[in-house]
């Protein structure tokens, strides 16, 4: 409670008035009463100062061989066993349902694990080799492609294919203009589908 305070009061001791009529200063005799003692017994820690993202992160990425964080860094569907392990992970392990919704929101486990571990450049590349084979794909499409994998790279998912039409897709030509209609259904498919490959769960 002490320490509470102090925090509290910190921020507001510069706007002391020096020259006021109290001056000098203000001595206090806090007491810490003792409300109980034992000895012997080993006391869990009141409270863990690792922050509860900073172990997720840790988690994820010292973990990158569990099957779960595997597949989803693979674009492969996690399924009912790999999810439930995952929930036990993020809200019993590393900490509470409570802890999770307070740093992730409502973001899926795979998700979040997904933008933690990023997408293997390989899966990535695999999902998209029907556009980099296609031999009726000019050079500046070829790019396009090659701009979105590197995204989702990076990022591990695309949230959804209307990023296309912002920066850095849109120049230095459109993505509506770049692709014929039948092309940008499959590209924003496939975008869509890499995505739900870590929020869907298939059977075992």
């Amino acid at each position: 409670m002490f320490e509470n305070v102090r925090n509290e009061l910190r921020e507001l001791m510069k706007f002391l008035d020096e020259a006021g009529e109290s001056g000098g200063s203000i001595v206090t005799n806090l007491m810490d009463p003792i409300v109980s003692s034992q000895e012997g017994v080993q006391l869990e820690a009141a409270y863990d100062f690792e922050d509860y993202r900073d172990k997720v992160n840790r988690y994820v990425n010292e973990h990158s061989d569990t099957l779960a964080i595997h597949k989803l860094t693979h674009n492969i569907p996690l399924s009912e066993g790999d999810y439930e392990e995952l929930e036990r992970v993020l809200t019993k392990e590393l900490g509470s349902r409570e802890d999770y919704e307070r740093e992730f929101g409502d973001t899926p486990f795979g998700l979040m694990v997904r933008k933690i571990a990023k997408l293997d450049h390989e899966a990535a590349m695999e999902a998209f080799s029907a556009f980099i084979n296609d031999q009726s794909l000019n050079q500046r499409q070829i790019a396009f492609v090659h701009k979105i994998i590197n995204h989702i790279e990076r990022n591990g998912y695309m949230e959804t294919a209307a990023e296309l039409t912002k920066p850095p897709f849109d120049k230095p030509i459109s993505f509506i203009k770049l692709f014929d209609p039948k092309t940008r259904t499959a590209l924003m498919e496939t975008i869509h589908q890499i995505r739900e490959n870590a929020v869907q769960i298939v059977a075992s």
